[in-house]
């Protein structure tokens, strides 16, 4: 459990970026909100189709994406997509990487609902 009292979510970076200002952490954290659940269904369809190369693309945005959240497994495993499609993937490599953000994306959205309505 990180600092702030939540399991999954560190929140560092994210108030950094927003300098205190409660009004950018909002804006923030309603764009974290929209984007992690949109961006992982486009990636389980990505992979559904094996488009490696556009799977590689939503995991290299994906990952910057993360810094905000401060979830070191997620951010690990969007490298790992990334790096495995650049080399030709071993299905069930990309696969394993693809269930930790299948598994981790839901309980990092609602430590972020805790946060959003903290911050509103």
């Amino acid at each position: 459990m990180s600092d702030n009292g939540y399991a999954y979510i560190k929140l560092d970076y994210l108030e950094l970026m927003s300098d205190g200002d409660p009004e950018m952490k909002a804006v923030m954290l309603e764009m974290l909100l929209s984007e992690l659940p949109e961006e992982l269904k486009k990636m389980q369809d990505l992979f559904s189709t094996t488009n490696w190369k556009e799977l590689r693309s939503v995991s290299h945005k994906m990952k910057s994406t993360l810094a905000f959240v401060g979830n070191d497994p997620m951010t690990e495993a969007y490298k790992q997509i990334e790096t495995l499609t650049k080399i030709g993937p071993e299905v069930s490599q990309v696969e394993s990487q693809l269930n930790i953000l299948v598994e981790m994306c839901p309980k990092v959205i609602a430590e972020l609902q805790v946060e959003q309505r903290k911050t509103a």
